[in-house]
Formats: structure tokens, sequence, C-alpha cells
């Protein structure tokens, strides 16, 4: 008889715990749903910010507090301590973790800069030229980490620097004017031999107010060309303007007008700070083009991938290599993080990247 109604016991008490998960359960799914429903992933960055804070902060302490309870009624109901000690573990833990993924989505993987190397043959080129591709460095304010990024660039020792834009994106205190100086610094540091090009993006328009030479050695290209003498032959660089990148009509009509100034035995390299205008330029001369601004999603879901990418290119093109017809393409799912509406930097399954792109000369078939 003891047996049983220690049996009964313990299924009344894993029934109650049962019951207040589900209910926990049901809020959880309801408020991330009206995230989701109200234009989250349109993006929304004030709504993704409220769903970070709510998943990661508010969540989390209202489990350590229903835990509380679950153990102040194991002081009450002694018959049944040892059922209710174990549901009240068990939300904290859950608690425990969630703050341990608000840690590492804020403030581990966001700084875990990993390198891509990637090897492209051409029969443009006669000697090899290491080309960097970085993009959305988006700095809140310059700090050890920016230092780091451009100490890791000085150490792959590249030819070329192209950069598809989002340099700052500052933060309170922090202004554009106390910033720009510091990560020019950074960016005459780590200079190249073939010299460093970018695009305008998103977050500085600051820039297009700044005269070339002080900006220098930093080039922008905005629906502007340079050819580039690498000694073993020449790159051919094409830079849209931000709205160019995103607008594929008018991306096409720039493009078309530089390919008719742009000799055949060059090396093409057409850059934007959006993918979108890839959607465009698949069937046309072009060897490589290159573009940053949907951080690869930042957040991304196993067996999903990313959630957001402010894009119409395919979600599998938001970052990485591949060819999309006659040219390459290489989106960046970037060196920083979205800033946007006081986000924190903030990544999942998605580290923040450059990529050595190594273009060498054809070999020989026999």
């Amino acid at each position: 008889m003891a047996d049983v109604a220690t049996r009964s016991k313990w299924r009344g008490t894993w029934k109650m715990g049962g019951a207040s998960a589900f209910l926990v359960f049901v809020y959880v799914v309801a408020r991330n749903y009206s995230y989701v429903h109200k234009g989250m992933l349109k993006p929304n960055f004030g709504l993704i910010q409220q769903a970070y804070d709510f998943n990661l902060w508010q969540l989390p302490m209202a489990l350590f507090g229903i835990a509380a309870v679950w153990g102040t009624l194991a002081l009450i109901w002694r018959r049944q301590r040892k059922g209710l000690v174990w549901i009240a573990l068990l939300y904290a833990f859950v608690a425990v973790d969630l703050l341990a993924l608000r840690h590492y989505v804020t403030s581990v993987e966001p700084q875990r800069l990993i390198v891509h190397r990637v090897r492209l043959q051409t029969p443009k080129l006669t000697k090899p030229v290491r080309l960097l591709h970085i993009s959305d460095i988006q700095s809140g304010g310059i700090t050890d980490y920016e230092a780091a990024i451009f100490a890791q660039i000085q150490a792959l020792e590249p030819d070329l620097i192209l950069n598809t834009g989002d340099f700052l994106q500052v933060v309170p205190p922090a202004t554009f004017a106390s910033e720009l100086p510091k990560l020019l610094a950074l960016i005459r540091a780590a200079n190249p031999r073939l010299g460093t090009y970018g695009v305008f993006g998103d977050t500085e328009r600051e820039l297009y107010g700044i005269p070339a030479d002080q900006l220098a050695p930093l080039t922008m290209l905005s629906s502007r060309s340079a050819q580039i003498d690498t000694g073993g032959g020449v790159i051919h660089l094409h830079g849209l303007s931000l709205y160019q990148s995103k607008n594929q009509i008018w991306a096409t009509r720039s493009v078309e007008q530089w390919l008719e100034t742009s000799g055949q035995d060059t090396f093409r390299i057409l850059f934007g700070h959006a993918p979108d205008y890839s959607l465009k330029v698949g069937e046309m001369p072009i060897d490589l083009c290159l573009a940053g601004h949907t951080h690869g999603g930042q957040v991304r879901l196993p067996w999903y991938g990313p959630l957001v990418i402010d894009s119409e290119v395919p979600s599998d093109w938001a970052r990485g290599f591949r060819r999309i017809g006659i040219p390459y393409l290489n989106v960046s799912a970037g060196a920083g993080s979205n800033r946007y509406e006081g986000l924190p930097p903030l990544r999942f399954n998605c580290p923040t990247e450059m990529t050595l792109i190594e273009l060498v000369p054809m070999r020989p078939s026999f």
C-alpha cells in the first residue's frame, strides 16, 4: 500500500510540474509568434531587440522565479519534497542555460572571427594575387576586437583588400567623428601593395561628405571603376553605389557601361554592399562578384538556415562562395554585427568572418 501511495504522490507532483511547464511553453510560443506576426522578420530591429530581451533575459528571470516557487512548496509539502525539488532544479537549469546562451550569442560568437580561404583559377593572371574580402565591420566603437581584425589581416598578407561597406555603426557615447580616425589608422596599418578599395554601406552616410584624400589609402568606388596592374595581369574593379547594389535594374545599367570600357583579358571584379544585384549578372562576362549586407543572417537555426537576411537573394546565398552562372559570387557574413536601434552584437551559428580569395593562374591542361 505504501508503494502505491508513493507512486500516486509522485504522479501527482509530476502532473503539476508538467502542467506548469506546458503553460510556460505555450506562453513562450505565443510571445514569439506575436513578434513574428508583427513583422520581426521583415526585418523590424525594434522587435528583434524585444524578442532578444524576452527570450534571453526576461524568460530566464521568470524561470528562476518559478523555480523559487517550487522550492518554497518543497519546504511546505514535506511528503512531496523530493519531486518538488527536482522540478525546481529543472526550471533553474533551463534558466541558467538561457543566460549562458545569452552570453554566448552576445559576447562569444560575435568575436569568433573565422577566415575562409578560397582558391580560384583564372587564365587572366600569370601571377597569384591574394584578395581579402571583408564586409560589415559595423563597429559601435573601435575596440580591441577591431584591432584584432586588422592584425589578422596583416598576418594574412593580402595583396588587395576589398571592403563591401558598413564600416561603422557607432553607439553613443562614441561618435562617427571620434571613431573614423581610429578606423582609418587601422586601415592604413594593414594597407596592402595593391591598395584598399571599398563601397558605401547603409550605416556610414557621413562618409559621403569626406574628401577622398582624407580617406586615403581607402579608395571608395561608388558607381566608379579602377584598374589595377598586379604585375601579372590587370584587375578591373567596378564598385556599385548603395542604391545600385539593391536595385537590379540600376545595377545592370551601371555594369553594362563598365563592361563596354573593360578589356576582355582583364580580371573583372564587381562589388557592392547588398548582394541583390547578383540576381541579374549571371550571364554577364564578369569573373567575380562580392557583397555583404546580409550578415549571413546572424542567427541561423539548424536545418532551417537564417531567420533574416534583408535581401532578395535566396537564403542559401546569404553567405559563402558559389558560382552563379558565368561569375563567382562571395557574400560575406560580415566581420561585425548589426547594432541598429541599440541591438547588442548578436550571433548564433553564424560567426563573424572574412574571406581570403587566392586568384591563381590557370594550370595548363595536357
